[in-house]
């Protein structure tokens, strides 16, 4: 397994067949995906993406002027769970983060992986809420300087 930098377009299949299953492909695009400063990381095993995580410069009012980032469509496909791969993309992406002088990174989280982001350091926030269509949700957030 391989961390690396991708286009915004690779993420698509995978946050199709995970996060969006029978919608359009054309529909897992994310208005901040081209914006100057989002990057996208993928998860490679025999050059098969099976791992992907978007982070883009967005502010939570809550945290006043903090150098934030958000993290959207973080995604392992069901066949490669359980084999750290989110994890290590998590990994490489708070160190490219914290290299570009980010101070928070923070995302909403279905529900159902509230543990695997507590298990990385974030710390929920609020209460959770329902995103139409796709379920309940958690926001969370990690700061660098806490690690």
């Amino acid at each position: 397994m391989r961390v690396k930098f991708i286009q915004a377009e690779e993420t698509f299949p995978l946050r199709q067949q995970i996060l969006k299953p029978g919608c359009a492909l054309t529909s897992c695009y994310f208005p901040k995906d081209n914006e100057p400063g989002t990057f996208h990381l993928a998860v490679i095993e025999n050059e098969e993406v099976i791992s992907i995580g978007s982070f883009n410069r967005c502010n939570l009012p809550f945290f006043g002027e903090t150098v934030q980032y958000n993290l959207k469509g973080m995604a392992t496909s069901n066949a490669h769970r359980g084999r750290h791969a989110g994890s290590e993309l998590m990994k490489y992406a708070f160190k490219h983060l914290q290299d570009k002088g980010i101070e928070l990174l923070w995302c909403n989280a279905r529900v159902s992986a509230v543990g695997f982001y507590e298990k990385l350091g974030f710390t929920p926030i609020g209460d959770e809420f329902e995103v139409e269509g796709i379920g309940m949700h958690q926001t969370m957030y990690i700061k660098f300087a806490d690690q």
